[in-house]
């Protein structure tokens, strides 16, 4: 019996060892572990990735933006002259505001640029002149650029032709330059541009308000020497600055060719421009053509020769766009009188 009690009581005090069933790791152990474990291969993959779109936005990207913003970008032509006119070449200066809605800030590399005449949104066949560009730095949103007095041979007669008859006749003239360069951005890549901008800006809208002033007729003169003079004035709207040289225009009726009028060293300036002019005319043949003491003249151009050369683009220009003008003869006289 003792013995069963001791039993007993060794079995009460004895510690029974228990074993807790297996808890499975969750998700989110899982991860943390992996984590741990594989950090290194994480970071090998988000620094690959990373590298992968950093390279597409600098080589893909990067080109397809520049091209963008400088197509977005435009130029305001604020001044334009035409100087020193040969039968084949031109003096050009040109000041501009460039626009460009862009943030940054590029440098195109110095180009070669083709200069367009456009009519109604379509280019000429071909350029009229090639201009060399200098390096544009352009800002953000206006900056100003110019090109000055280069020498420019024309490359299209033709097409010159045709722009300086737009300029003349027209209200507005459109032009574009074209050709390929290089951008630069900070440390970016050089990126290759195609440069395409177009500028609408005011023509001399065909000589309108045209006038003679001070007009005085000699009688006395004698034959082939100058028997009425004055001066032209022709409004110029334009921002364009144009020298024509000596320019001889013929005045006709309705009875036919009467005479003809010289304006030498003839330059069209921005604003309102009064030039001596003189004019051999047929007294009488004026005189038949008149209708109560009034004369309308229509007048074309003859002729334009600047340092003895015929400049025909101007000549072909000038003969397209007539005038027409209605003068007082009787009292022109009487007051010559």
């Amino acid at each position: 019996m003792d013995s069963g009690g001791d039993s007993d009581k060794k079995f009460q005090t004895e510690e029974i060892e228990t074993r807790q069933p297996y808890a499975p790791q969750g998700f989110g152990q899982k991860t943390k572990r992996h984590c741990s474990r594989f950090w290194w291969l994480h970071l090998v993959i988000f620094c690959v990735l990373f590298l992968i779109i950093a390279l597409c936005l600098v080589y893909v990207g990067m080109p397809k933006i520049a091209q963008h913003d400088v197509d977005e970008s435009y130029m305001e032509i604020t001044a334009l002259k035409f100087l020193n006119p040969t039968s084949d070449s031109i003096v050009l200066t040109q000041e501009v505001i460039l626009h460009s809605p862009s943030i940054y800030t590029p440098t195109l590399d110095s180009f070669t640029a083709a200069s367009w005449l456009v009519t109604n949104g379509t280019f000429g066949p071909t350029p009229m002149l090639m201009i060399p560009m200098p390096q544009i730095h352009a800002l953000h949103p206006v900056s100003n650029h110019s090109v000055e007095n280069l020498n420019i041979t024309i490359a299209n007669l033709q097409q010159v032709t045709d722009y300086a008859t737009a300029l003349i006749t027209q209200e507005n003239v459109t032009t574009a330059l074209t050709g390929k360069t290089k951008l630069h951005e900070g440390k970016l890549p050089v990126v290759n541009i195609n440069y395409n901008s177009s500028s609408t800006y005011k023509g001399l809208n065909g000589l309108q308000g045209f006038n003679v002033t001070d007009v005085r007729v000699n009688l006395t003169a004698k034959a082939g020497e100058p028997n009425l003079s004055g001066f032209a004035f022709i409004p110029n709207p334009s921002v364009v600055t144009v020298a024509l040289g000596n320019v001889t225009l013929t005045l006709s009726t309705t009875k036919g060719v009467v005479g003809n009028s010289t304006i030498n060293d003839m330059t069209l300036v921005p604003g309102n421009n009064s030039l001596p002019m003189t004019s051999i005319v047929d007294i009488d043949a004026l005189s038949d053509s008149l209708v109560n003491g009034f004369v309308t003249l229509s007048i074309s151009g003859q002729s334009a020769i600047y340092n003895g050369e015929h400049l025909t683009y101007y000549e072909s220009a000038l003969k397209s766009n007539v005038l027409s003008l209605d003068m007082n003869v009787a009292q022109i006289i009487k007051d010559s009188s």
